[in-house]
């Protein structure tokens, strides 16, 4: 299972990356937004077609360059069918400026990180 994370904070994005390898994720991370979308590009062109390159894309909603949701609209154009999880302490801001996308899950930081392993699990047994 392949996973691709946006995070602007390293040590944050650390974390997820020694989270997901230690459950056997194949994990590719990324600094922001952009960074985010251009590696989702670079991957989508080496899957055939009907497929997406990621089992799941996790994204922080504030990045530089580009934030989450302006990335998660790039990516869900690339591939509709592509699992999203929004992680941001702003979920608010999210809702109130009617951000939230339809195919979006969205968790709130700080968060426990046993119920955000468990909840990538659950959504990828979805699939």
């Amino acid at each position: 299972m392949k996973i691709l994370v946006a995070e602007d904070e390293p040590g944050l994005l650390q974390i997820y990356k020694v989270l997901f390898e230690s459950h056997g994720y194949e994990v590719m991370t990324t600094k922001d937004g952009q960074e985010c979308v251009e590696a989702y590009e670079a991957e989508l062109n080496k899957t055939t077609e009907n497929t997406t390159p990621f089992d799941m894309v996790v994204l922080d909603y504030r990045m530089p360059i580009k934030n989450g949701v302006e990335a998660a609209k790039e990516i869900l154009v690339l591939c509709p069918d592509q699992k999203l999880l929004m992680v941001t302490a702003y979920s608010g801001v999210l809702d109130s400026k009617g951000e939230k996308l339809k195919k979006m899950k969205v968790m709130s930081k700080p968060f426990d990180f046993d119920k955000f392993l468990a909840t990538i699990t659950d959504e990828l047994k979805n699939a």
